[in-house]
């Protein structure tokens, strides 16, 4: 009777971990998009991607924040929206393929290539943008960070309580 029991409550205890992780990971997706989407409203200029494709709004200019157009601050200020939007991505293949290993891995390769192939289109001219090494190292710099996350702290837990 009471060994019954307590497999269930085990059970439960491994959903709810389960549901905890894929929760977390979604909130990060969005907050990491929306953050990169902030950015680039509030510091960039009208030259984006986006306005090829969707017509620009007319209150896209309103709401600038001022900085300094070098240095520092404005490669920052460049660099962040990319690395905050592979972020997303790969928080939100985390969450929808939490305990697929393969099919997450499969994903983030495809994610990786895109973003690797976005940054080449821009070296080649064939997307607005210029290629930056700064942007390079940040994308790599977390997705290296987040996967060094995911496998000592995540998949850990995952491997001994949860999938």
């Amino acid at each position: 009777m009471y060994g019954g029991l307590l497999s269930i409550n085990l059970y439960r205890e491994d959903t709810n971990l389960k549901a905890a992780i894929r929760k977390t990971y979604f909130i990060l997706s969005v907050l990491s998009l929306i953050s990169g989407a902030a950015v680039y409203h509030l510091f960039s200029d009208s030259n984006l991607l986006i306005w090829a494709v969707v017509q620009k709004p007319n209150w896209w200019g309103m709401a600038k924040i001022p900085h300094a157009k070098t240095g520092l601050i404005t490669v920052l200020i460049n660099s962040r929206p990319d690395f905050l939007w592979l972020l997303s991505g790969i928080c939100l293949i985390r969450c929808l393929w939490h305990c697929e290993q393969k099919t997450q891995k499969v994903y983030l390769a495809i994610l990786y290539l895109i973003a690797i192939g976005y940054n080449a289109g821009q070296y080649f001219g064939v997307i607005p943008g210029t290629l930056d090494l700064l942007d390079l190292l940040t994308m790599s710099g977390v997705a290296l960070t987040e996967g060094i996350i995911f496998i000592f702290f995540i998949r850990r837990k995952q491997n001994e309580k949860v999938c």
